[in-house]
């Protein structure tokens, strides 16, 4: 079986898989940040990118 990724970020989804709209999410959030877009008529944002929600590396952290 060929894994899915997310129609979001573009990461493997793995067992957490979310389907949602007949596409695949990775998490509950990308799935989310999918809805908001698309009841707001954004969905353009998907053609700016293939994933265009890539997810920022953990323990990056923001200095201030």
């Amino acid at each position: 079986m060929k894994a899915e990724n997310c129609y979001h970020c573009g990461d493997e989804c793995g067992k957490d898989q979310v389907e949602f709209d007949h596409k695949s999410f990775c998490c509950l959030g990308c799935k989310t940040v999918y809805e908001i877009l698309n009841q707001n008529s954004l969905m353009e944002f998907y053609e700016l990118n293939k994933t265009p929600g890539i997810k920022p590396k953990s323990g990056g952290g923001v200095s201030i």
